[in-house]
């Protein structure tokens, strides 16, 4: 076979998803031809996606001996200075330049680059023109339409901010992320109708109470048996990535539910009453992108936090969400309905991600009980006041992704 044929069958194959018979093929070129631009590249992208980046490196700067202006050589350079090896962000800055200035209609170097001023540099101003570039050669791309939107508004431009999420829910009307950057940018502009209609703070946003859990009589006696269970989880962890949680000062629980305790398979079936309770209670509103989006069945996903004195999480939204919402299992004595500074409290309305909170929103605040669930829509952002003092502060969040 032709180095030419074997090159095209090894771009079928990773096309096709068939990552090992097109490794294969360029190990066979790259044995013949070890300096093969083409066959480093399309191998080292291979690596990436496997995770093995030091290998990626060595396939890379090989292509780039070989072709110093090879478009893939240069992009595949950026990414590995930008996303495994940590990089100075002037060094990776660099590195993006050079890959579009011989590859200036790639929207994924754009977006990349857009990423990169917006986020290790802080620069959002710096990230708006290589979103619209980005989108420029992809129109419509959501992800870039919804990095480009928040930088919008950290930059004071909510009409801009407004019109890329109308944009995007013109096609995905229950769009996550575009529903709850819409809030905001209402907010900012000085129309709290609708951004409220959109929250439903007391019929779309609320708390409850549990059901209490079959084989317990009361909330106390169960919630003292599932703060044990929560506390000795074997998945209990400390060290968790600050990028993928809002979490700040605690411990988190991951995938709470897959553990055999008794406390814990009681919960599962008292939340799922608690979830169909909230779905028969809700309004008629046609056209509301939450009824609306309403799924037909879903999986759960279900997680507990732990938090000490100062610990608190930060605004945030559940991008797979449609319903999410937070079980109380225990809190320490300095949280009161009576205490002004809603120490540990949940807060309904304050955006996150860097976005400046302008004073224009509902801010809606709910002191959390023991047993008390409260249940909102994924895309309504939501955190809670940092709180002193002794004790702990156990909760279970949960999503329920549509399926």
């Amino acid at each position: 076979m032709q180095i030419a044929d074997a090159l095209r069958l090894a771009i079928r194959h990773f096309n096709a998803g068939q990552a090992s018979e097109g490794a294969a093929l360029c190990d066979a070129i790259l044995n013949v031809q070890p300096d093969n631009p083409v066959a480093n590249c399309l191998l080292a992208r291979a690596r990436m996606r496997a995770g093995t980046a030091g290998e990626a490196r060595r396939l890379v700067d090989r292509a780039k001996r070989a072709a110093p202006d090879y478009p893939p050589a240069l992009e595949l350079d950026a990414r590995l200075l930008d996303e495994f090896e940590e990089a100075d962000r002037e060094v990776v800055a660099d590195a993006y330049r050079r890959a579009l200035a011989v590859s200036p209609a790639t929207s994924a170097l754009w977006f990349a680059y857009g990423n990169l001023r917006q986020g290790a540099f802080g620069d959002a101003a710096g990230s708006i023109v290589p979103y619209a570039r980005a989108l420029a050669a992809r129109p419509g791309e959501i992800p870039v339409a919804m990095n480009l939107a928040t930088a919008r508004l950290k930059l004071d431009q909510a009409e801009a901010a407004l019109a890329l999420c109308e944009e995007t829910l013109a096609s995905r009307p229950t769009h996550i992320r575009a529903l709850a950057l819409k809030t905001t940018a209402l907010f900012d502009l000085g129309r709290p109708k609708p951004a409220d209609a959109l929250t439903g703070f007391g019929t779309l946003t609320r708390p409850m109470m549990l059901p209490v859990p079959q084989g317990y009589d009361s909330l106390e006696a169960f919630n003292a048996d599932f703060a044990e269970a929560i506390r000795t989880h074997p998945r209990r962890r400390d060290d968790y990535d600050p990028n993928k949680r809002a979490i700040r000062g605690g411990s988190i629980v991951t995938d709470l539910l897959n553990h055999d305790h008794p406390a814990i398979r009681v919960f599962h079936a008292a939340l799922d009453a608690a979830i169909a309770a909230y779905g028969d209670a809700l309004p008629a509103l046609p056209g509301h992108p939450h009824i609306d989006g309403r799924p037909g069945g879903y999986a759960l996903d279900v997680w507990g936090n732990i938090l000490r004195a100062e610990g608190h999480q930060d605004g945030h939204i559940h991008n797979l969400g449609w319903l999410s919402g937070v079980y109380y299992v225990e809190m320490p004595e300095v949280l009161r309905e009576d205490d002004a500074a809603h120490e540990g409290w949940i807060e309904f309305n304050h955006p996150g991600y860097g976005i400046p909170d302008r004073g224009t929103a509902t801010v809606h605040r709910v002191c959390p009980t023991p047993g008390m669930i409260v249940l909102f829509p994924s895309y309504v952002w939501h955190r809670t006041v940092p709180f002193e003092g002794a004790g702990e502060r156990i909760s279970v969040a949960f999503d329920l992704h549509p399926r």
